[in-house]
């Protein structure tokens, strides 16, 4: 019998929470999700549905300070409640601080980690009353909160922090947080004062030594400046740690015998074949995680066994606490658990999770790069199940001064990408009206455009009672059935309304000179959409469809590469932006004489061989590189776009025929030389035919992208980072030598170069020299004359009395 708290659990798509409170579990209200308690355990049900058929996800968590007896119970009823639902969830083991991506995800706004347990989650709070708190916010893609004691001791200067106070929160943002921590910090204010505090609250944005703070400091209980801590001290910003295993093992689960027995499989490598239907198996993968393999055909006993099994792993190969556990079910084996095995049918292939705030990644150190498994390791494009044909009625709004407004129904599915806009879906699932409420955030849109969409959206929900889903869409992530809904129609125009904020030097822009220029991308009639970009011969890629309208004309203008599907839908959107003009049809190389001067001149655009294919047999590839976290990363980013660009961090594009590394401008010194000897590895280990010398490997700065590698981003904005100036324009304004743009062998030459010592000590040097170790830039020669010693003799040495002698030369 199960337990009553589950007597409605999974039976609808969405996100369920227990807590365990007294050894009994006890549902949570949805207002609470996201905030857990350090001294409690907890279950969390994901429900999806794919082809028609339910599927779910549990988690049960355990806080740092949980019991023993609580985290029992919470293991135990876990199961209990995979057995109500069939057997057929997935089970996941999640510690506090080291969460997996997919439980992360099922929070948009974060996690929020309190202190205490089951009391403290009871404690009644008057109404208007608010006790002062300190929260820490750190993280780079899947953002944390932290309550921290509230004084300045608390605070450094590398992250951002958020000071609430009642009626105001402040939102205190150190000299070195990044970019991405910033906006962060702002979003969990928003949530706070519209989610805690009805939208009553005003929230201060402060800016470490731009802003006024002294109010800020005031509120924290009268400190100052001086005593905030450095960013050093503040530590990392990722807070994931990885323990690699030395061996990957597999273990049978048997009571074939009539005793449950654990044997290993100890023939390598692992096979598909290794794995038997009728038992369940261990997969021990030592810090990167533990997997419960459930036969289709073993017995209650061995079923139940295997997560509990899993589970001593952890204490009886001494790994960290947080080790993470999951149970995957015979013929429903995820990507993670695939990765170990040197062989897997094809027929077998699984629907990755859906990527979160950030996505399905393929991560290593540089310590342990497997270069060949980079190689292979095309993530999936996620499937989804979609919920209806797209046929369903609609009603959209777009917010102006906080409010919504609603949009002429002749003119859906024109959007502005400095707009946000609110879409109701309602249709009919076995006679029952249903509701999706889609928020639709334009790239450009201002920040109160954005949180008035999102509050606005919430109050709809209530209003109907809470039965809507409710979607937040980024521009140029949207969603299938978002786009079937609009049946190839869908229309991004560049502008938009102004903030609402009467303060803000804004106003209201649009495109006024009569000529657009619309991309059409797409791979199905499903999925096509049209984006305005920059009208300029530089914008046009011989892989798509563009319609070019001006007052006069009206052309579709067909890429030798497009695809049918993308002919076709130009064809649907130059009607749908010009319906009352005569239309024609214009292949690439055959362009009529007032072409060009639309476009302002026929200069370079992406136009080279592998553009022609109308499938690209080598799509290109794009990985993030960051040593955030002290060990240098490599993260594949699927289904990119130019937002997927770090700015604090170094990217590898591989487009095959072309390697770029791109360096964001808060890149570190150690991150560039990293990624640039990384590039020439991860080419030299390709088998397929390239190497290094029929590869072209060039670095790119940010800002001074060049054709050949924006035309793998959709819509490329050039306002973005050059002020919308093409590559063209930049090499020509700055010269050859500074237009950001240099081959890979160039850039790492210069890290490898020496130096006399007089000038390695002088206060100005190159980018390219690390600062901490300017010993290495010295032949062995000028190395013994300065220190006395061989390199080989110093580098025997321990750490500290390295650096002192450092010290002592002026190279520290």
């Amino acid at each position: 019998m199960s337990d009553p708290a589950f007597e409605e659990a999974g039976k609808t798509p969405g996100l369920e929470i227990w807590r365990i409170e007294k050894l009994e579990v006890v549902k949570q209200e949805p207002e609470t999700y996201g905030k857990f308690y350090n001294g409690d355990s907890y279950i969390c049900l994901s429900t999806k549905k794919k082809n028609n058929k339910l599927c779910w996800d549990i988690h049960f968590w355990l806080g740092e300070e949980t019991s023993q007896d609580e985290s029992g119970v919470a293991a135990y009823k876990t199961v209990e409640l995979d057995e109500l639902l069939g057997g057929s969830p997935v089970q996941h083991r999640e510690v506090q601080n080291h969460e997996s991506s997919l439980f992360l995800s099922y929070f948009k706004q974060g996690v929020c980690y309190a202190e205490g347990g089951v009391e403290s989650g009871f404690k009644k709070v008057e109404r208007g009353a608010y006790e002062k708190r300190l929260l820490h916010i750190k993280g780079k893609r899947q953002v944390r909160v932290y309550p921290v004691e509230v004084n300045v001791t608390s605070l450094n200067d590398g992250d951002c922090f958020i000071l609430d106070d009642g009626e105001k929160i402040y939102c205190w943002c150190g000299k070195d947080s990044s970019r991405k921590e910033r906006m962060k910090a702002s979003d969990v204010a928003r949530g706070i004062r519209d989610g805690e505090r009805g939208g009553k609250a005003r929230i201060y944005i402060i800016d470490d030594g731009e802003d006024d703070d002294s109010e800020f400091f005031e509120a924290l209980g009268g400190f100052n400046r001086e005593q905030v801590l450095s960013a050093e001290a503040g530590g990392d910003d990722v807070s994931f740690e990885e323990e690699s295993a030395e061996h990957i093992r597999l273990y049978r689960i048997s009571d074939a015998s009539g005793d449950l027995e654990t044997t290993e499989v100890d023939e390598k490598p692992l096979k598909y074949e290794h794995l038997d239907h009728n038992d369940s198996f261990i997969l021990d993968t030592g810090g990167k995680g533990i997997f419960a393999w459930v036969g289709s055909k073993c017995t209650k006993a061995e079923k139940r066994s295997a997560m509990s099994q899993a589970v001593k792993f952890i204490e009886e190969r001494n790994y960290p606490k947080w080790t993470p556990v999951t149970q995957v079910m015979d013929g429903d084996e995820n990507a993670l658990f695939k990765q170990y095995f040197a062989s897997w049918p094809s027929r077998n292939i699984v629907i990755a999770a859906p990527k979160p705030s950030q996505s399905n990644i393929a991560q290593v150190s540089q310590d342990e790069i497997d270069l060949k498994a980079l190689h292979q390791q095309h993530i999936q494009k996620k499937q989804t199940t979609l919920p209806d044909n797209g046929d369903g009625r609609v009603k959209i709004w777009r917010i102006e001064n906080f409010q919504k407004v609603p949009v002429d129904e002749e003119v859906y599915g024109k959007f502005y990408g400095g707009d946000s806009y609110i879409l109701l879906y309602k249709y009919l699932k076995h006679g029952t009206e249903q509701y999706i409420i889609y928020f639709w955030l334009g790239l450009k849109s201002s920040q109160d455009e954005q949180a008035s969409a999102a509050a606005l959206v919430t109050a709809m929900d209530d209003n109907l009672d809470g039965m809507a889903t409710q979607i937040r869409v980024v521009q140029n992530k949207e969603p299938e059935h978002f786009l079937l809904i609009f049946k190839g129609k869908l229309v991004i125009f560049e502008g938009g309304c102004a903030s609402g904020f009467k303060n803000v030097n804004d106003k209201d822009s649009y495109d006024t000179d009569g000529i657009m220029l619309f991309q059409i991308h797409g791979t199905t009639a499903f999925n096509t959409k049209a984006i305005q970009v920059a009208e300029r011969a530089s914008s046009l890629n011989s892989n798509d469809v563009f319609v070019l309208k001006t007052p006069q004309e009206t052309a579709i203008w067909v890429g030798k590469g497009a695809n049918n599907d993308e002919k076709d839908m130009g064809k649907t959107i130059a009607k749908f932006i010009s319906p009352k003009t005569d239309i024609g049809v214009v292949n690439e190389g055959h362009e009529p004489e007032w072409f060009w001067p639309a476009l302002g001149g026929k200069t370079e655009y992406a136009s080279g061989e592998r553009l022609q294919e109308a499938t690209l047999s080598q799509p290109p590839r794009l990985f993030q590189c960051s040593n955030a976290s002290g060990k240098f990363k490599v993260e594949e980013i699927p289904d990119f776009d130019q937002e997927d660009l770090s700015e604090d961090d170094v990217m590898l594009l591989d487009t095959y025929d072309e390697v770029f590394v791109w360096i964001g401008e808060g890149a570190r010194p150690e991150e560039k030389k990293a990624a640039l000897e990384l590039a020439v590895k991860y080419v030299k280990s390709d088998t397929s035919g390239r190497n290094i010398n029929n590869t072209t490997m060039v670095q790119v700065k940010q800002g001074s992208e060049p054709i050949a590698f924006t035309c793998n981003f959709v819509a490329w904005d050039l306002n973005k980072w050059s002020n919308g100036k093409s590559y063209a324009d930049l090499k020509a304004e700055l010269g050859k030598e500074n237009a950001g743009v240099t081959l890979i062998s160039d850039e790492l030459a210069k890290y490898n170069k020496k130096y006399d010592y007089e000038f390695l000590i002088s206060p100005d040097l190159p980018e390219e020299i690390d600062a901490c170790h300017k010993e290495r830039y010295l032949t062995d020669e000028d190395f013994e004359k300065v220190f006395n010693i061989t390199r080989e003799e110093f580098e025997a040495k321990p750490q500290w009395r390295q650096q002192l002698l450092k010290k002592q030369k002026k190279l520290f």
